[in-house]
């Protein structure tokens, strides 16, 4: 079977290495990890090499323990060989020693050195679906017809092609037709015949729908994801045609008409290039420019521009602070399929900010974040059912919920689990199992677990 990505990583990195297979499987990509997918009976390093020959991506998880194994750099020179491409997922601020750098000195890394861990798999699914897509055919190549054609003779006259014949009768035509014409009609001395201007106007080329892609949570400081779309449809009606309320949308400005001096007209830019372009303004700090290339590519169908403006309004960020249309632009972030709007949304929800405060519309919200594996929607959603708050209380279901979360590499979801597991709320009482969850939940950045964990210790 082939995979699209081979995950490398320590032994000591296990609970990060899970976190990112689980992330991406939850996106539809298919990922081989150790020791999960070695067939019984096959030699270790032999399932190895056939994983990396027959994958099209490798992530690194990169940290010191990495960085110190023998087996890692045996593993990027495989798939550098291969022609695999490696993307190096660094968790610790180390630098790669000489037989790594060697590989993967020139490659552009993702840090994710900052707390929580589910905002940078967000990103790194993002890429790994990017690299993916570039991979795949959009035009299937012409077959040539002069492949089988047998070589023509030295001796042999080039064939012409009938069409050749038809023109020049048609050339022919048109002399003698002119010719009589003209000697038919005496000339003028003083008139002059002023040729017809011919007037041609290309056909606009049509645009491809703007691709649709995902985008991450921010209002709790914790990631989020969407499923993966195995193509990239025009953008729904639900982001192009939101009624305003409280979002001053960019007005379009027509185009000038085409002139016979216009021949042709440079491609527009997307609205999935608008958005990159603002999250490098954003990055760069230039937070005015990065919301008028948001704007203008939520008002193309893009649905990560809306959701990431909202953050922008929401957090006060290069304009004053406006929580109604940061909810606005959630709403049409979510409306047009972005789970992280919905989660965003559901927060100010169950807040009240910018928003009646509806802790009913907020779990349905949470419900449609979490159904489409994002981690944060199902924690809180398992909050809500654990306090009885928006639904009946359930302990069994948060439970259940709380669980979705920590196996998509939520840390909340861990260390809510462990908590029922200490105590033996919805699940039967296990300490051992409480004190694995909290250790899962420190590793993957939650202080608090790291605290619980200390404290059960002791």
């Amino acid at each position: 079977m082939a995979y699209d990505v081979f995950i490398s990583y320590a032994k000591e990195d296990k609970v990060v290495a899970d976190a990112v297979c689980a992330t991406l499987e939850s996106h539809a990509v298919r990922c081989w990890i150790a020791p999960r997918d070695v067939l019984p009976g096959v030699a270790y390093g032999e399932a190895i090499i056939d994983a990396i020959r027959g994958c099209r991506i490798m992530i690194l998880v990169f940290s010191s323990k990495s960085n110190a194994s023998p087996h890692i750099p045996k593993e990027i020179e495989r798939a550098v060989s291969a022609g695999v491409a490696v993307i190096p997922f660094r968790i610790e601020d180390v630098m790669p020693g000489k037989s790594l750098d060697y590989f993967i000195g020139s490659v552009h890394w993702l840090d994710a050195l900052t707390r929580p861990l589910e905002q940078h798999l967000e990103r790194l699914v993002q890429n790994v679906q990017t690299l993916l897509s570039r991979d795949a055919a959009v035009i299937e190549p012409k077959k040539s017809s002069a492949i089988a054609a047998p070589a023509p003779s030295v001796a042999s006259s080039p064939v012409r092609p009938p069409w050749l014949y038809v023109a020049l009768g048609i050339m022919a035509l048109l002399v003698i037709v002119f010719a009589v014409l003209l000697f038919a009609r005496k000339p003028s001395k003083t008139a002059q015949i002023a040729p017809a201007a011919v007037s041609s106007t290309p056909a606009a080329a049509s645009e491809p729908p703007p691709a649709v892609a995902s985008q991450p949570s921010g209002i709790s400081g914790a990631g989020s994801s969407d499923a993966a779309a195995a193509s990239k449809p025009a953008a729904p009606a639900a982001v192009r045609k939101e009624p305003k309320t409280g979002v001053h949308e960019t007005a379009r400005v027509p185009m000038p008409p085409e002139t016979t001096a216009s021949h042709a007209a440079p491609p527009s830019t997307s609205a999935e290039d608008l958005f990159d372009q603002g999250l490098s303004a954003y990055r760069g700090k230039q937070f005015s420019q990065a919301a008028e290339l948001y704007r203008k590519a939520c008002d193309g169908g893009e649905r990560k521009g809306c959701h990431d403006l909202g953050l922008m309004y929401y957090r006060g960020e290069g304009m004053a602070k406006d929580l109604n249309r940061a909810a606005d632009l959630f709403k049409r972030a979510c409306d047009a399929g972005g789970s992280g709007g919905c989660q965003d949304l559901g927060l100010m929800y169950s807040r009240g900010e910018g928003v009646a405060k509806d802790l009913t519309r907020a779990a349905g919200l949470f419900k449609r974040a979490c159904d489409a594996s994002i981690a944060p929607g199902c924690t809180d959603l398992g909050l809500m059912y654990y306090k009885g708050e928006g639904e009946a209380k359930d302990l069994l279901h948060a439970a259940e919920l709380f669980k979705r979360a920590c196996d998509a590499g939520g840390s909340g979801g861990c260390l809510n689990l462990g908590s029922m597991c200490l105590r033996g709320q919805g699940v039967p009482m296990d300490r051992n199992r409480a004190a694995d969850l909290f250790k899962k939940a420190c590793d993957l950045g939650n202080d608090r677990g790291c605290e619980n964990l200390a404290r059960l210790k002791k």
